[in-house]
């Protein structure tokens, strides 16, 4: 019997799955205010124009573009250990942009930290979810992770609402409330166990940690992935940037309001993002992702024409209903990580996958900002709108090339398999 083994990780108890969404809740109440905060913010307290916004979003995602290089340098440590850096990296970034960022270009560091905290907490989450998963209803896991996510953000709603509108503070105070919620974050996520899909530490003297190709995952296999990534980096980003752009630029809407609007898509979202998951379960990524480009190309046609044909009190309540439907519907990216469960060779080429997958999403999110915010102010919203919609087109599309959902469950839990696989 060999002893020197190195000892197996440990497996999820509900505990940690607790741990995990407290987790989940605080970084999304964060997430929360600092979206809330950051078109008012931009235009009222540093007064920014739709062509320098839309420039914004290339430093704003340059973490994003690095993500591969980020989640390869963690790919050793364990998974409670990079999020405790991640959160501790979006700390300093919110408390620098509440109290340092008097001008644009003071703000733009602070805003590539908070960035970076955040790209390496996305893939980390859903990684130790699809860990906790074992295979199994991998849609339902990840449909709770979200209604937890939307519970967190009708905290970060009440945090602004709090702040902002009954006690009457400005943007530092609200920035530093949601400092104060991811140091909680850090400190629940030391009680995180090793999971399976961590890297095992190498043997002394033989290295201390994942080689350079199990760090740097670039597979054929996973073409589909990446280019689903790359519709929705732009997809992503055009809502981001120009929906509540709209609303604040147009019809004069100040954090408060958008904060309402993101808390009323939470609450929805209690309820919807876990019957999502099933959803994903029962009918299979091929079918979902088609019916949310689908129904995204309607909210683009309404985004691009309300403005411009209805009354301003008509126009405003129905950019707000379809500002809310697409915050419900962006949850429905999880399709994207259940299918790579599917598909994927390895345990541990999760994370750094995801990684790649992001720097690729993120390619188009630092670029297709900048042209929109140059055709917004040549031609208009309407302009933007309607490129928003051929790319949803686009994903409905590219969505008929997943293979047709069987209820066989063949990926994570056989995860690891050996090296006669295909290894482009």
């Amino acid at each position: 019997m060999n002893h020197s083994a190195a000892p197996q990780p440990t497996r999820f108890a509900p505990r940690h799955m607790f741990l995990l969404l407290v987790m989940v809740v605080c970084m999304s109440a964060a997430w929360a205010v600092f979206n809330a905060l950051l078109p008012d913010f931009l235009h009222n307290e540093l007064g920014v124009e739709g062509d320098i916004r839309g420039a914004l979003e290339f430093p704003r995602e340059l973490p994003g573009f690095l993500m591969v290089v980020m989640l390869g340098l963690v790919a050793g440590i364990p998974k409670g250990r990079a999020l405790a850096l991640a959160f501790s990296l979006s700390i300093i970034g919110l408390i620098g942009m509440g109290y340092l960022a008097t001008s644009v270009a003071l703000f733009i560091p602070f805003m590539i930290l908070w960035s970076a905290g955040t790209h390496m907490y996305f893939p980390l989450r859903d990684a130790l979810a699809m860990e906790l998963s074992e295979g199994k209803n991998r849609g339902w896991i990840l449909g709770r992770v979200g209604g937890v996510r939307s519970l967190g953000l009708v905290v970060g709603t009440g945090v602004v609402w709090l702040c902002m509108r009954i006690l009457d503070k400005g943007f530092a105070v609200t920035y530093a409330t949601a400092a104060a919620l991811l140091v909680l974050s850090v400190a629940v996520s030391f009680f995180l166990p090793r999971v399976p899909g961590d890297h095992q530490r190498r043997k002394e003297g033989r290295g201390s940690g994942p080689s350079f190709r199990q760090r740097f995952v670039l597979r054929k296999r996973y073409r589909l992935y990446y280019a689903l990534a790359i519709v929705f980096g732009a997809r992503k980003q055009i809502f981001l940037t120009f929906a509540p752009w709209l609303l604040v630029s147009m019809f004069n809407q100040r954090a408060p309001q958008l904060s309402t609007a993101m808390g009323a898509a939470a609450v929805i979202g209690l309820v919807a993002k876990p019957f999502f998951g099933k959803m994903i379960d029962r009918f299979g990524e091929r079918t979902v992702i088609t019916a949310d480009g689908l129904i995204l190309l309607l909210l683009c046609a309404g985004y691009a024409a309300v403005p411009y044909i209805l009354p301003f009190t008509s126009a405003l309540m129905l950019l707000y209903v379809f500002y809310v439907s697409d915050e419900l519907l962006f949850s429905l990216s999880m399709a994207r990580t259940t299918y790579l469960t599917r598909i994927i060779l390895r345990r541990e080429e999760m994370v750094p996958t995801m990684g790649l997958a992001g720097t690729i999403d993120h390619i188009v999110s630092m670029t297709v900002p900048i042209g929109a915010g140059l055709i917004w102010v040549a031609w208009g919203s309407w302009a933007v709108f309607s490129i928003a919609g051929v790319v949803a087109a686009l994903i409905a599309v590219l969505a008929r090339f997943i293979p047709p959902h069987d209820h066989a469950e063949e990926a994570f839990a056989g995860a690891n398999r050996p090296s006669q696989v295909d290894l482009e």
